[in-house]
């Protein structure tokens, strides 16, 4: 996977973040998967066309509520469903965002996926690394997984 197809991801986050939840989303070192992490919710989006592969954002639930309450502009106490489909949409925003900055891929984006629960693992492609970007911030603390295979 080259880094001109991570960079869009890295980019996005940082950008959406900033312009529509008004939070900062600072990025830290880069890294291969190794382990799960410790996700209680994650928005999945997979990736098809030139390449195979998916997009995932994991987030801690204190994360994702916070995360959530910048994006809907109002104060969200309950890990619910609103959570869930507004870590969806957000997945989907960010993955979109990127989407038009891979310019050389013919490039499909799934619909969002939520997976809910303590400590879950997101399948990825077989064989194809999975580079995570941490991320810590206003919001806290949470990853994104970028795993393609294919094109190269």
């Amino acid at each position: 996977m080259k880094a001109e197809h991570i960079n869009p991801f890295l980019k996005s986050t940082i950008d959406t973040f900033d312009t529509m939840l008004k939070k900062k989303a600072v990025p830290g070192k880069i890294f291969l998967r190794t382990k799960p992490h410790n996700a209680d919710i994650s928005g999945v989006i997979g990736l098809s066309g030139d390449i195979r592969g998916a997009v995932v954002m994991a987030y801690p639930k204190q994360t994702a509520i916070n995360v959530v309450s910048a994006f809907l502009g109002e104060e969200v106490t309950d890990f619910d469903e609103d959570v869930s489909d507004a870590i969806g949409e957000l997945t989907n925003i960010i993955t979109g965002y990127a989407k038009r900055d891979l310019t050389d891929l013919d490039l499909s984006i799934s619909l969002p996926s939520v997976i809910r629960g303590a400590n879950h693992l997101v399948d990825m492609p077989k064989n194809a690394p999975v580079v995570c970007i941490p991320f810590d911030g206003d919001c806290g603390e949470f990853v994104i997984e970028v795993s393609m295979i294919g094109k190269e």
